[in-house]
């Protein structure tokens, strides 16, 4: 636990006329923020730490009116400091839906998640959101080419190789603007799910939303790149799904693809993410993560034959033999 911050956070708790407390970590993150938990007797809150620099809070304070307006449960916000990066927020505990799933429990906490992200299509305000747009897509596919073949495989990718991946990058980004949008979570997945046994589940780590396919969402929750499930059990809850959001107007089998090539783009970002955690952040753990979500994206190439050139030149880099 970093004194520094411990202290700093004692020292604006204390002028916030809060006495008697304790700090412990409470949980770790991928970006630059970390969380403490605060108890004072039987009662607790979280303090985010949130470098003002790296990870202004703006965005967390503006998506969580939004989310709270439509109903969804997220933390509360009691008080707020921009300058030093601090928000003192209400505590939904420590136990994650990663702690508990398994296949007794998916079914009944998986239900619960995705009738949020139904109310979160229907019911949060877009207006003020930006897109999920092609320049934000492909920046997300070059850290998958830029950390995670170039740094961490060390793949020597030639000018031709290079030429081609940017070429594919752009042809997924086109297919995935074709999908229906809506309000996008972004990082909905088991590790920002708080299980609670009223209004679950707790929703956190929402601050970077934004306007995008309505398959987002329901693809980082059941090709979790922390858990994963047999073939089945996705197309069970994915039909699920479908006849929870849509009116019809197009297939199961339209809507699967458009959950498919999501993904594809997802974990492509993902890995480049994990790959840069370790290099320029120091985390390492994430490394561990990387198998299971490129057999995500591995399973995606090999049934849809458009994108038969990202296989080819995954091939040609035989990465499955070097993870």
């Amino acid at each position: 636990m970093n004194k520094e911050i411990v202290d700093n956070i004692t020292n604006w708790l204390k002028k916030l006329n809060y006495k008697d407390f304790t700090i412990e970590q409470a949980s770790y993150d991928a970006s630059f923020r970390s969380y403490f938990r605060v108890t004072h007797g039987n009662n607790s809150k979280i303090v985010m730490n949130s470098p003002p620099t790296e990870e202004p809070l703006t965005s967390f304070i503006a998506i969580t009116k939004k989310l709270s307006d439509a109903n969804i449960n997220v933390p509360e916000i009691y008080e707020i400091d921009l300058e030093k990066g601090f928000m003192l927020i209400s505590d939904f505990g420590s136990k994650t839906y990663l702690d508990v799933l398994n296949k007794e429990t998916m079914y009944c906490l998986y239900t619960d998640a995705m009738d949020v992200i139904v109310n979160m299509q229907k019911g949060v305000d877009q207006t003020e959101l930006n897109e999920f747009d092609a320049n934000e897509q492909l920046i997300e596919m070059s850290l998958f080419r830029d950390w995670f073949l170039d740094k961490h495989l060390n793949i020597n990718i030639t000018d031709t190789q290079y030429a081609e991946l940017d070429n594919i990058f752009t042809a997924l980004s086109n297919e995935i603007l074709k999908i229906p949008t809506s309000f996008v979570h972004r990082d909905f997945h088991s590790r920002n799910l708080m299980v609670l046994d009223k209004n679950n589940p707790g929703i956190l780590d929402y601050q970077d939303a934004l306007i995008g396919p309505i398959t987002y969402d329901i693809v980082s929750l059941l090709k979790d790149c922390y858990i994963e499930w047999d073939d089945e059990i996705i197309d069970s809850m994915l039909k699920t799904f479908y006849e929870r959001v849509t009116h019809h107007n197009y297939s199961y089998d339209e809507f699967k693809y458009w959950f498919n090539i999501t993904g594809l783009q997802r974990h492509l970002k993902a890995i480049g993410i994990f790959a840069r955690l370790k290099y320029r952040d120091n985390k390492s753990s994430y490394i561990k993560d990387i198998p299971r979500t490129f057999g995500y994206i591995d399973k995606v190439l090999k049934k849809n034959g458009e994108f038969s050139g990202m296989k080819d030149i995954f091939n040609e880099f035989n990465i499955n033999e070097k993870l």
